[in-house]
């Protein structure tokens, strides 16, 4: 039987991460040590992307400042490019892209390579302009999607959140990487069970766009669901903290009843407290058409999809979480009568 590429991607990424665990641990290993010296050796860490990539260092971002890093900066490199003036030399540029050759990443290789400041790049081309011109370039072995960013949005994300890992050690850490693989067991394990319980949200063709409300990390995983939401089913998402969306953006569900479109707000329940509580018992008195992710088996919603204990700090976590949003991304489109996927151009490489 004929499988969509975009759930066939999905599928496939439990295995790819594992064989991309392997290839850091082992063949990649000392080429890790060699970045992370360079890491150490910086003024300042400005991780820099656009698109899917983008997103895929937002969870090695947040492993930094939980590392206890505070001269990082996470930036889109179109900002670098139109400010070249604010660039510093003592800064390391670390760069993701999976071609190497779109548009901003390709332009951006050129300019330090040409003023000689250092660069990391992990890409998925060992051969782009990118890594060309980087100073350091790791190459991120998963296969190539067939559309859409899937495998190489999370495999790319592992590939930061391990150098991250291995910043203060010169063997990896045996108890996360028997966690990780334990994860991704569980994925592999669960993939078609996560999608069949997804496939039961019945209000997703009445979906006219999403709000997805978080906090701290939480935020950066539900802009990367943003972006698949977006890409794969044409349906609009906007992404806010939990705290600020009940300063304001909340009208927006209270105005369902007169409104000409339908919000749906989804919770990505993120360091939770009793005000986010109350926020989101708000949300479900003013619409039965709620969707909770989090690890509250109480929390109120129409649809609730409770995260399993996997032993992993919640930076390593946005990997198990991403399936979950791809998912929905997915079934959202097939709700819609979408093609999951489709483009209207063919072109991956943004000239």
């Amino acid at each position: 039987m004929d499988i969509n590429p975009i759930l066939q991607n999905i599928y496939e990424q439990p295995e790819e991460l594992v064989r991309v665990l392997d290839d850091l641990t082992g063949p990649k290993l000392e080429q890790v040590l060699d970045i992370c010296r360079v890491v150490h050796l910086s003024g300042e860490v400005v991780l820099t992307s656009m698109g899917s990539a983008l997103y895929s260092l937002m969870p090695m971002y947040e492993a930094m400042l939980e590392a206890g890093m505070r001269n990082v900066r996470l930036v889109e490199t179109a900002e670098l490019i139109h400010n070249p003036e604010r660039l510093s030399r003592n800064a390391l540029y670390f760069m993701m892209s999976r071609s190497g050759e779109s548009r901003e990443v390709a332009d951006f290789s050129r300019w330090v390579h040409e003023h000689n400041y250092t660069s990391v790049c992990v890409t998925m081309t060992p051969d782009s302009t990118m890594a060309v011109n980087c100073t350091y370039a790791l190459h991120d072995i998963a296969s190539y999607d067939k559309i859409v960013c899937i495998k190489a949005y999370s495999s790319m994300a592992l590939c930061g959140l391990f150098i991250v890992s291995m910043m203060d050690r010169d063997v990896p850490d045996r108890a996360l990487v028997n966690s990780l693989k334990g994860a991704f067991s569980w994925m592999e394990e669960n993939k078609e069970s996560l999608l069949q319980a997804i496939e039961g949200i019945g209000f997703l063709p009445q979906a006219d766009s999403f709000y997805l409300i978080s906090r701290g990390w939480g935020l950066n995983m539900m802009r990367s669901t943003s972006l698949w939401l977006e890409e794969t089913a044409k349906v609009p998402a906007n992404v806010m903290s939990v705290d600020n969306f009940y300063h304001g953006p909340m009208e927006l569900i209270r105005a369902q009843g007169i409104a000409k479109s339908k919000t749906v707000p989804i919770l990505l329940d993120a360091l939770p407290d009793s005000r986010s509580k109350m926020i989101w018992g708000y949300v479900n008195d003013a619409t039965q058409d709620t969707v909770y992710f989090g690890t509250n088996p109480d929390a109120r919603a129409a649809n609730r999809f409770i995260f399993p204990d996997l032993g992993l700090p919640a930076h390593w976590m946005m990997l198990v979480q991403a399936m979950y949003f791809q998912l929905l991304s997915y079934q959202t489109a097939i709700a819609n009568g979408i093609e999951p996927g489709m483009f209207f151009e063919d072109g991956w490489v943004v000239k």
